[in-house]
């Protein structure tokens, strides 16, 4: 049977086979056959099955593949079709079918202002197929909207979740990068993307790991039934919360961390640090106030990631490869 893990393995070697044709067939018989071990994962298989293929020269074979994808991701609530929805839309512009095209890829800009991944997809399609200036515009539109409910938190004494700021960096970094494609000089928001990356090097340049606090199962449930609205956040069950951490995790490596670590937290530490600083309530202000006062003792952390044969970080006693490694 196989798993995200096995369907990743396949992708890379096609990279560099000289039929790799080959492998995207053996991804599709896989699926057929029931050889995949769940829904998600079998839309997953489809999916590089089509990327394999649309890079082999054969778009109208690789659309037929993405569709089957598309499909089994919505008929089974699994996984984001976010990448798949995008790679559509490329295959349906290279075959000359623009008007769908743009159709495929103006369902992919709703989820601008809800999915980190859909800003980075969107712009590199719209880019690539010389539409770089209504990637512009669909991103102004979609960060100036993000940053306004930030705004509107900000008065009501809250503050945007973990899975809400990353959508906003990832928004302000692929607006960035499609205006330096059109030649366009620095606004506001470019400066903004500048100071963040900046700040993300600074932190990085500490001598520390940088660090992430995670809350362990039967601490999370606690949490939970203490202060409810923390769900939001940080996720509204353990799966959600691992799976919020185990993101977490890759971005801090894909933007520079080399061995980021996890901070075990708990509720009492939690409801210590609220009393200790006379907070009204525990929200995210106050999970974010602990976060920071944790960064610094290490004493208990756990170096991300493990080997994918090792227990996984989260503390079951589950393979990390079949736990938390396909959870993000």
């Amino acid at each position: 049977m196989l798993v995200a893990e096995d369907i990743d393995r396949i992708a890379d070697e096609a990279i560099d086979s000289e039929s790799p044709e080959e492998l995207a067939a053996s991804l599709v018989d896989a699926v057929d056959q029931g050889r995949v071990k769940d829904d998600a994962d079998a839309g997953y298989a489809l999916v590089v099955a089509a990327e394999i293929t649309g890079g082999a020269g054969r778009p109208e074979a690789a659309i037929a593949l993405v569709e089957r994808g598309i499909e089994i991701y919505e008929r089974s609530g699994g996984g984001s079709a976010t990448d798949a929805k995008a790679l559509r839309g490329d295959l349906l512009f290279q075959v000359g079918r623009d008007e769908e095209a743009m159709t495929q890829l103006s369902s992919v800009r709703e989820l601008l202002t809800e999915d980190p991944v859909a800003a980075t997809v969107l712009s590199d399609v719209l880019v690539a197929n010389g539409r770089a200036q209504i990637a512009e515009e669909w991103l102004t539109e979609a960060l100036e909207s993000t940053l306004s409910s930030h705004h509107e938190l900000g008065s009501k004494s809250s503050e945007p979740g973990y899975g809400e700021a990353m959508v906003a960096f990832e928004l302000v970094q692929a607006r960035h990068h499609v205006r330096h494609e059109l030649g366009l000089p620095h606004d506001a928001y470019d400066d903004l993307a500048d100071e963040l990356l900046d700040e993300l090097d600074a932190s990085f340049d500490t001598g520390e790991d940088p660090a992430i606090v995670f809350l362990p199962q039967p601490e999370y449930a606690e949490v939970l039934r203490r202060w409810p609205d923390l769900a939001q956040h940080c996720g509204a069950t353990w799966d959600e919360h691992r799976a919020l951490t185990e993101r977490g995790l890759r971005h801090l490596v894909g933007y520079g961390a080399v061995r980021p670590a996890l901070v075990p937290g708990s509720v009492d530490g939690l409801a210590d640090l609220a009393a200790t600083d006379d907070f009204d309530q525990v929200g995210i202000d106050v999970l974010q106030a602990y976060a920071d006062s944790l960064q610094g003792t290490h004493t208990a952390a756990t170096t991300w990631p493990p080997g994918r044969n090792e227990p996984c970080w989260c503390g079951s006693t589950t393979k990390y490869k079949k736990c938390c490694f396909p959870r993000a």
